[in-house]
């Protein structure tokens, strides 16, 4: 209501979130273009992967676009009762003074966790997310994907299976490559852990203050596996104790989706939530509703990719490109040794 104080760090916010969403996507989509006229796809399979994904894409933004829209044009909506009507030409000035006034994002995250049959939803859409980001990280850096940072970016300010599905395209126009990647286990296994902490204390905390820093917390954990320090292995090798690759950290990620998503099972049955009844909460609120939708077409993107995507094996150039990097950290790490036992004697 009018009545309300402005906020415009808030407003600021919200108008900068949707233009961020389209320069990410812009900048998302020229990286695809780049790629595509450098390394086109060589294989009939791997055009349909860029078709397959393509379409994807378009209807997770189309999807997504729709119910974010039924989340503003709802908030709109309750803010403006009981305000007097106005011209079409004043609407305009009625949307900034609704952006200044209004609660869009705490309503947003109050919604999504007022109960555990939506919070089922929004948890698994959540840590599908969180997988997803620990995938790009590594699979990203480990096939050189140009502008990684973009496709992080796109995935914190919208629904995860936009950007996901164009990160699949992505790859589809890098090589294969015989190394792996691996990061310090410590790192990687905290950050994933510290999210999971955020995602089980939301409805310890919905309706309190401590809400929406609970959600930037976990937000800004999210961004971990785009910064930390990656070392490459040969294929077959195992990486040291304090290191981990990528397989080892989504098992982790596997593990505790499993057993956060059998605890609020759980929770759901005991409130007296039955099936029905969870499929009903889908469609409760346009903001549970955006986020059950993308996790539907999350797992479904994340299904099609692994069993379509690229089976190619990895080049001449690649594999001996692979060797000579594995065969330099070796040797690095003898003359280190070496030097350490003369510096002794």
């Amino acid at each position: 209501m009018l009545s309300q104080p402005s906020n415009y760090l808030g407003a600021t916010i919200f108008w900068l979130y949707i233009i961020l969403a389209l320069v990410f996507t812009s900048i998302t989509a020229w990286t695809l273009l780049s790629l595509s006229a450098s390394k086109r796809p060589k294989k009939r399979q791997s055009s349909g992967q860029v078709f397959i994904f393509s379409a994807l894409a378009v209807l997770s933004f189309a999807t997504l676009s729709r119910n974010m829209l039924e989340v503003l044009i709802q908030s709109f909506n309750q803010w403006s009762i009981g305000l007097q009507p106005i011209p079409p030409n004043e609407l305009p000035l009625r949307i900034w003074q609704w952006s200044t006034r209004s609660t869009l994002f705490r309503d947003f995250g109050e919604a999504i966790v007022s109960d555990s049959a939506r919070f089922i939803w929004v948890q698994s859409a959540l840590l599908a997310t969180l997988s997803m980001f620990f995938y790009m990280g590594t699979e990203g850096r480990h096939r050189e994907v140009p502008r990684l940072w973009a496709f992080f970016c796109l995935g914190q300010i919208l629904p995860i299976s936009f950007a996901q599905n164009l990160f699949y395209i992505a790859l589809v126009f890098s090589p294969v490559k015989a190394d792996q990647i691996h990061f310090n286990k410590s790192a990687a296994v905290g950050s994933a852990g510290f999210y999971c902490l955020c995602l089980a204390c939301a409805q310890l905390v919905a309706g309190t203050d401590r809400l929406i820093p609970l959600i930037l917390a976990a937000r800004a954990a999210l961004m971990t596996p785009l910064f930390l320090k990656a070392g490459h292995i040969g294929a077959g090798e195992k990486p040291t104790i304090d290191r981990a690759t990528s397989k080892e950290v989504q098992r982790v990620i596997l593990k505790a989706a499993l057993i956060m998503s059998g605890m609020k099972a759980y929770q759901a049955v005991q409130e007296g939530w039955d099936l029905g009844m969870l499929f009903l909460a889908l469609r409760d609120h346009p903001a549970v509703t955006a986020l059950g939708y993308d996790f539907l077409l999350s797992a479904a993107s994340f299904a099609i990719w692994t069993l379509m995507g690229p089976k190619d094996k990895p080049t001449a150039g690649n594999a001996t490109a692979t060797s000579t990097r594995v065969a330099e950290g070796k040797s690095t790490g003898r003359t280190q040794r070496v030097s350490g036992r003369r510096g002794r004697t």
